[in-house]
């Protein structure tokens, strides 16, 4: 072997035709344990292929280049032999490349399904949208996710008031005996992964399954049978309200990566979100409206407790749902603003205390953040109507779903709060009026000025993003001041307001024209 070969950077063996090493330099050494006379078919380490010992099986004369893996050494060699008179065998250490290169596979099959699920869980949330009650909706997740060669089962279960518990709504995918075991855990006292994603609000990943002990066994053993090694249950959730959950099943063992799982929590807030907006959908198309009136003789309610401090009752007049569940509560109180403000501002459940206004005919607003009557029903879908809260009891009147359940609604609030009692349900006709007369009684509340400024306002699109015409131009327009057209604006505004949210619909008295 010439110095060049000696000191090549890669291995360089040279032998006779029938494998006999006459040379080897140190690259080779530092790759394979031969020698100066070893024979090559027998000290160079075995691949699964044994390409290397073909070349010295009297094939004919020529090149052959060839990559594998040795067990052996634990390394990916690339393989060059030239034969000829004598054999040069030229060794390349591809180990690191190769493991690049697995790496780089492995990532663009994960970009791969992550794209894939993306997609599918998009087509998922625009079918969800589009559904027609809730059973639409649990249907389209599992038809849509179960099956496929992402996920083997998938199944969607409704929470169940007052047992906490689920039931099936429905399910997809080829192992019905998996389905047939997860139906008889349902029935029982077993506090399931799913069970608990309801009750803490929070996804579940179960992986390995078949080695989990929050699985019963026969779930486990169905499921191992058919292939599934994890699951991942997402809860059907909107602002902190959990209608159910979702529970995919891979037979993948590492089962869902970060991407995944926020790509499914997506959907299972957007489920909840749809399940949520078809109650209320429900309510708004219906021709008859169920009016509700409950009792709760709860004296460690915030606003029951607040009324028996202040030595007044206090009157819900309005609530607007915030995120996470919280609600915001307008309500006028009677009794002394301190002794209210007292209770409220040391009471968990309750946040941003503020008076509206503290003297006269006072209001206080304050957001409900813990249980209670009120948070209950809103995301069950009701709308609160009243609420009238004493020393020691409150009573609510708030108008249900049509197709809700009511005694499951109470028996919701009764799992919350203590001696809640329905006091009576009626079905009354919704009143109905058209635009055009909506339009009317508006116009009949405005005075000419505030007709005037309010129509100038929006065709010079002073109400517009941004604006068209500043107040001074509307003002000039009217020849008016700018103080003087924001007076009248803001009456106009105001009753336009009052007409559309005001629960009681008492039509104002009609300003004189200043």
């Amino acid at each position: 072997m010439d110095d060049a070969l000696r000191k090549a950077p890669i291995g360089v063996i040279e032998t006779t035709p029938e494998g006999q090493v006459t040379a080897v330099n140190d690259a080779a050494t530092a790759v394979i344990d031969l020698g100066r006379g070893d024979d090559i078919r027998e000290h160079f380490p075995r691949s699964a292929a044994g390409t290397l010992r073909a070349a010295f099986d009297g094939g004919p004369s020529g090149e052959r280049s060839f990559v594998e893996y040795y067990p052996e050494i634990d390394r990916w060699l690339a393989v060059d032999v030239r034969v000829g008179e004598d054999v040069v065998v030229y060794v390349r250490d591809r180990t690191e490349h190769r493991e690049t290169e697995r790496a780089v596979e492995r990532l663009e099959q994960r970009l791969d399904r992550v794209q894939r699920i993306n997609a599918l869980v998009t087509d998922v949330l625009q079918r969800v949208i589009d559904a027609d009650d809730r059973v639409d909706v649990g249907e389209t997740v599992c038809e849509r996710l179960g099956g496929t060669d992402l996920y083997r089962f998938a199944w969607v279960g409704e929470r169940e008031f007052p047992a906490e518990r689920l039931r099936t709504l429905a399910a997809a995918g080829s192992p019905t005996v998996l389905q047939d075991r997860i139906g008889e855990s349902l029935s029982s006292e077993t506090r399931l992964p799913e069970q608990v994603a309801v009750e803490t609000g929070e996804t579940q990943l179960v992986t390995p399954l078949a080695a989990d002990d929050r699985v019963p066994r026969g779930v486990r053993r169905a499921a191992f049978g058919n292939g599934l090694q994890s699951s991942l249950v997402v809860p059907l959730a909107y602002q902190g309200s959990v209608y159910g959950v979702v529970s995919v099943y891979s037979a993948d063992e590492a089962g869902f990566s970060q991407q995944e799982r926020a790509a499914l929590e997506t959907l299972g807030s957007v489920a909840g979100f749809a399940i949520r907006a078809i109650r209320q959908e429900g309510m708004l198309a219906a021709d008859t409206v169920t009016q509700v009136t409950l009792s709760v003789t709860d004296g460690t309610l915030p606003f029951t407790r607040a009324a028996r401090e202040a030595g007044s009752e206090l009157s819900l007049e309005g609530v607007v749902p915030r995120g996470e569940g919280a609600v915001v509560c307008y309500l006028r109180a009677g009794g002394a603003p301190d002794a209210i403000d007292d209770v409220l501002s040391d009471d968990d459940r309750v946040t941003d205390v503020r008076w509206v206004r503290s003297e006269g005919d006072s209001l206080v607003q304050a957001t409900l953040v813990g249980e209670s009557p009120v948070r209950v029903l809103i995301n069950w879908g009701a709308t609160v109507n009243t609420a009238e809260y004493a020393a020691d009891s409150a009573r609510l009147v708030a108008a249900a779903p049509p197709d809700g359940d009511v005694r499951r609604m109470v028996e919701a609030v009764d799992a919350r709060v203590d001696g809640t009692e329905l006091v009576s349900k009626t079905k009354t006709a919704r009143r109905s009026a058209s635009a055009e007369s909506f339009r009317d009684a508006l116009d009949d509340r405005l005075t000419d000025r505030q007709r005037a400024v309010l129509r100038t306002a929006y065709l010079s699109d002073y109400f517009t993003s941004p604006r068209g015409s500043t107040a001074e131009e509307v003002a000039d327009t009217l020849d008016i001041t700018g103080s003087t057209m924001l007076y009248h604006l803001r009456r106009a505004q105001r009753k336009l307001i009052e007409a559309f949210l005001s629960t009681d619909r008492k039509p104002a008295t009609r300003d004189s024209d200043q």
